[in-house]
Order: C-alpha cells, then structure tokens, then sequence
C-alpha cells in the first residue's frame, strides 16, 4: 500500500544530480509497496512543481531543478481510481488563499463519502479517497497548522 519517501537538503551541499540520484534509489527501495504509478512535488522559485506519471519508480525519470532543496515522492499501489487517470496520483495538489501545497497520502480513509457530506465538499473527476484530505484543507481556506490538525482529526482509516 504505497510509500512516500524524499529529501530535504538544509544546507544546500547536494547537487541536483546528487538529489536525483538519491530520489531515484529511495523511490525504487518504495517500489515494493507500489508500483502503478510515482511522484514528486518540490518548490522552485516560490512555486509548486508536481511531476506524476503512471510508471513504476524504476521508469520515472528524475531532473530536480538546482536550488530545490525539499522534494517529496511517492509510489503508488492503485486502490480507487485508476492509476492511468494521472490525475488520481499523488502528490496532489491543493490551494488556500495564501500558498499551494502538494499532499500525498500512505493508506486508506474510510471514511472520505461521509467526510465529503459533512464538509459539502464537491465532487471532482479524482478517484481516489486521498483526495478528500487535500479538500478538508481547502475548505478552511488558509493552509496552516489548524487546517492540517482539523483534516487529521477527520480522517479515519489507516496512514
């Protein structure tokens, strides 16, 4: 059931293809946990930068830009939603008044058709029970540490 893996380079000393080695090694040893499709979601220049594709982590090709020091990843193991609908994988991307966030999800929430009769939230062409976390954070508005607590109070299931 799907892996997340990354990096987050603080002192700025890798290189890009340092990172991209390091991705690429992370993501593969996450393969046995999914393999349908990978992910990564990184901030270049004050903006958010999702590259997705229904490949396993062996195929996807990795270019993190120089100066991107935090990257996020996942493989997935298709459980809703078709992996070849690329936008059913994750990251997913998400907006509040002030930032865009990627999220990606490890698990099952069981119970996101209720979550998204509780919060009225729309329903959109994504698959996939993921999605309704990055919704809950958009319907506060403002992405925070308040809207993350109120979506993790929400969910039920396994992460």
């Amino acid at each position: 059931m799907c892996c997340l893996f990354g990096i987050v380079d603080y002192k700025h000393k890798l290189t890009y293809r340092q990172k991209d080695i390091i991705l690429k090694t992370l993501s593969v040893a996450c393969e046995v946990r999914g393999k349908d499709a990978t992910g990564i979601a990184y901030n270049r220049n004050g903006k958010l930068e999702i590259h997705k594709k229904p490949l396993p982590a062996h195929k996807f090709k990795y270019k993190i830009p120089n100066g991107t020091d935090v990257i996020m990843g996942h493989t997935r193991l298709t459980t809703q939603g078709s992996e070849k609908l690329n936008w059913n994988n994750h990251p997913f991307e998400g907006r509040c008044i002030n930032t865009n966030f990627a999220l990606a999800h490890n698990g099952i929430i069981s119970n996101d058709i209720m979550l998204r009769k509780k919060f009225d939230i729309p329903k959109t062409n994504i698959e996939t029970d993921s999605f309704v976390a990055v919704q809950i954070i958009e319907k506060e508005g403002t992405f925070n540490i308040n809207a993350i607590r109120k979506m993790a109070e929400s969910v039920e299931g396994s992460f």
